[in-house]
């Protein structure tokens, strides 16, 4: 009996310890998150390229010089990813490539959490233009007038029910020859708030 009751305690005390390390451990797992990892590479809206974390070994890929962004473990490295976080608190916001170069592209827009909640790629958008109006259902409505959106408009309209979330896109660089012109298509992506799709390329075209 005082073996049991000593298994008992052992165990009890094991959970509470278990429990506070969770606790404590919590924080730290939370700004280890992708949303977290995006947010010490740029601010809200910004653009960033995502490079794979793989610096040791015969197959290493070093970083680009000054680059920071290395926090990334399973990047592809035949792909070029580059992602932005946004926020729905004031509107939709329009993600678009100001250029279409790319041979194969594929993008997904996720929560806080990293639960994806939508995904498409090249071939099943419009003439294979990246061009997404991401908002809450109300405002996919509100917009729809507001920015004019008709049948000849290449933006897709994306209901998500979310404030903050993330946009990860991936361009194929199925050949060496190509990677100026999908560099200049990574280039010119663009994340940008409730604005109009030709003032979102002007913008990326001015900048």
């Amino acid at each position: 009996m005082g073996k049991l009751l000593l298994a008992i305690v052992v165990g009890l005390v094991g959970a509470v310890l278990m429990h506070i390390a969770v606790i404590f451990i919590m924080p730290t797992v939370a700004e280890n998150n992708a949303w977290g990892r995006l947010s010490g590479l740029g601010s809200i809206y910004e653009v960033v390229r995502v490079e794979p974390l793989r610096v040791e070994g015969p197959d290493r890929i070093a970083p680009p010089a000054g680059s920071q962004r290395t926090d990334f473990a399973f990047v592809d490295p035949a792909f070029i990813a580059a992602s932005c976080r946004f926020s729905l608190a004031d509107g939709p916001v329009r993600m678009f490539a100001a250029q279409s170069d790319a041979p194969f592209w594929s993008a997904s827009i996720y929560d806080r959490r990293g639960d994806n909640l939508y995904s498409i790629n090249d071939r099943s958008a419009v003439a294979g233009t990246f061009d997404l109006l991401v908002g809450t259902p109300q405002q996919i409505i509100d917009a729809a007038d507001e920015l004019g959106m008709d049948r000849e408009s290449t933006s897709i309209p994306v209901e998500v029910n979310l404030v903050e979330g993330y946009m990860t896109i991936r361009v194929l660089v199925d050949e060496e020859s190509k990677r100026p012109f999908i560099d200049a298509f990574v280039r010119s992506l663009a994340c940008v708030p409730n604005q109009p799709v030709a003032a979102n390329v002007a913008t990326s075209q001015g900048g």
